[in-house]
């Protein structure tokens, strides 16, 4: 009996170690215990320092440059400004606004003409000028905006962020929250005696490639998605037991790459697995993102930033707005995304809040989002769908004040 049950364990490891060796294969976002060290490619590395590395932000767009990109394997390319804002038609027009946020606001896989920013600036004689950053969080575009000399015909500042913003805040080293993304280091704040902490940016200009694993070790103590998340995704041996330890998430990769996989020897055009498993992945980001608006640490450091932001934009005689740019994912998990629409709702005697998940819920959401691996971005429709959303609702912003400044 004892000798069945253990040749019925090492046939489960032969098979679990099979799998996961041919997933690795085509899904790098399945970790490994090397995952944790990962080799850094001194020309990439390279790469990164000179055209997005920033000391103080993690990560920016330099100055008077081209960024290229993809949309579904075409390249798109997107030019910043001597500003360090993205370029835009109506430059010659009075830049009323600034928006900052991340790439919902620098609205990716977008041509520069097409953007939601774009569009209002066209109907109006006013422009809207684009600080977005990919990836950001809400954390690092306050630190933008603070930092930043804007034009003194300025009078509103827009933060826009997707409501997974809520881990990026938290999160100091990426490839602990979004496997992979191995140069992105970042600043955050904690909460201490329930006042913001601000903790600098652990990649220096002094670090070198070959200290960046002894920074891996400082920063897996502070940064909570290792033990959270990253730790609970390794599998390793014993592979029975890693894998039961994220049990749910496993058995549907598993379940999916296998199907797919069989699928596969039948079909002549190959179904792109790794894409399909990456969703999962990004479905599983956004639940455990939409749980943090319930986790009293989490809302407290978002509502703390948000006071933030309001009182640099009073300082600085800016009227603050706060965008809510759902992901394709987020308007998916119904049951879910009401935790961060009650957040946010909380805000609006505060400052003005532009939650877009009602208005993109009521369209087709096939024409709104580019359905990529990424998430889905906002396709050119959707851009100029939520343009006539926020426009309308700039505006009304815009004559409430002029009413109480006449």
């Amino acid at each position: 009996m004892i000798v069945n049950i253990f040749l019925i364990l090492i046939a489960i490891e032969f098979f679990l170690f099979l799998i996961f060796m041919n997933l690795r294969k085509i899904f790098p976002w399945s970790l490994t215990s090397k995952s944790l060290y990962p080799k850094f490619d001194e020309k990439k590395f390279k790469r990164f320092k000179e055209k997005r590395y920033d000391t103080f932000l993690g990560w920016d767009h330099k100055r008077n440059s081209i960024i290229s990109d993809f949309i579904i394997n075409k390249k798109i390319f997107y030019k910043i400004n001597n500003y360090g804002q993205r370029r835009t038609v109506s430059f010659k027009k009075k830049n009323f606004i600034a928006s900052f946020g991340d790439s919902y606001v620098f609205c990716r896989q977008i041509k520069d003409e097409h953007t939601w920013q774009e569009v209002i600036s066209k109907n109006n004689k006013f422009r809207i000028s684009n600080y977005g950053v990919g990836n950001f969080g809400f954390d690092q575009s306050i630190l933008k905006y603070k930092r930043t000399i804007l034009d003194k015909n300025t009078k509103f500042v827009i933060q826009g962020f997707v409501p997974e913003t809520i881990s990026r805040i938290q999160s100091v080293w990426k490839h602990f929250l979004e496997f992979g993304n191995i140069h992105g280091f970042k600043p955050m704040f904690i909460l201490s005696k329930k006042k913001l902490k601000f903790i600098k940016n652990p990649l220096n200009d002094k670090i070198k490639i070959n200290n960046l694993h002894k920074l891996i070790k400082k920063i897996r103590e502070t940064d909570r998605f290792y033990s959270e998340k990253f730790k609970k995704n390794i599998i390793q041996f014993p592979y029975s037991y890693h894998f039961f330890v994220n049990a749910s998430f496993n058995l549907s990769l598993l379940k999916n790459y296998i199907f797919l996989s069989f699928i596969n020897l039948f079909k002549k055009k190959k179904i792109q697995i790794n894409e399909i498993l990456f969703s999962l992945v990004v479905k599983k980001n956004l639940q455990n993102a939409h749980l943090l608006y319930k986790e009293n640490y989490s809302k407290n450091l978002l509502s703390k930033l948000i006071d933030k932001f309001i009182y640099e934009a009073k300082k600085r005689e800016h009227i603050p707005i706060i965008i809510i740019f759902p992901q394709l994912i987020d308007l998916k998990l119904k049951n879910t995304n009401l935790y961060y629409r009650n957040f946010f709702k909380s805000f609006e005697k505060k400052l003005k809040i532009i939650d877009l998940t009602c208005e993109l819920e009521k369209k087709n959401l096939k024409k709104m989002f580019i359905n990529d691996k990424y998430g889905g971005h906002l396709s050119k429709s959707g851009n100029n769908y939520v343009a006539n959303i926020i426009n309308i609702k700039i505006n009304r912003i815009i004559k409430e004040f002029n009413a109480k400044n006449l």
